[in-house]
């Protein structure tokens, strides 16, 4: 009967042949078959293009974007040609009447009536004081009338105070989180 010593030197020789064999028939298994190879090959190519095709579409939008930048900075630096007097003066002499402002009327367009023309007023207190005010409504709301102005004809500019019933705000209440 062997002892020990001699079963881990039979132990180690029966490894040492059994252990690339067992490799071999490993990697002759774990190896993906023809079909699976040519998938994968079919997808990188495929892949492939595709990142080429987007990378092309990219340049392609690259170079118009630069184009039309290009071109946009052209017609800004570009300035219309100016008008000659002489065409102006034509062209508004073909549309028809001058008005007194030395602009042309157009044949379609109305004209300004004097009755339409404000003039101005002279006494700001007797135009306020021929107002008539009787019929004003009492259910007039103040909130949703206009604002009311005060005429003061004997205050100077710097008797009249406008911010003079606001009060310096108190936050010292609120809470804020």
């Amino acid at each position: 009967m062997p002892t020990i010593k001699e079963w881990i030197v039979i132990v180690v020789l029966v490894a040492l042949i059994l252990i690339p064999i067992c490799w071999k028939f490993w990697k002759g298994w774990d190896r993906p078959s023809l079909s699976s190879l040519l998938e994968m090959k079919r997808r990188i190519r495929e892949r492939d293009i595709r990142e080429a095709f987007i990378e092309e579409d990219a340049k392609i939008r690259e170079q118009h974007r630069l184009e039309a930048a290009r071109e946009i900075s052209l017609r800004k630096a570009q300035a219309p040609p100016p008008v000659e007097k002489a065409v102006l003066s034509s062209a508004f002499g073909n549309l028809g009447v001058i008005d007194s402002t030395g602009t042309a009327v157009l044949e379609g367009s109305t004209s300004q009536s004097d009755e339409m023309v404000v003039t101005p007023v002279e006494n700001v207190g007797s135009l306020v004081d021929s107002l008539d005010t009787e019929d004003i409504a009492d259910e007039v709301i103040p909130e949703a009338a206009p604002v009311a102005v005060q005429l003061q004809g004997d205050a100077s500019a710097d008797d009249i105070k406008w911010d003079a019933n606001q009060e310096e705000d108190d936050w010292s209440d609120i809470e804020w989180s």
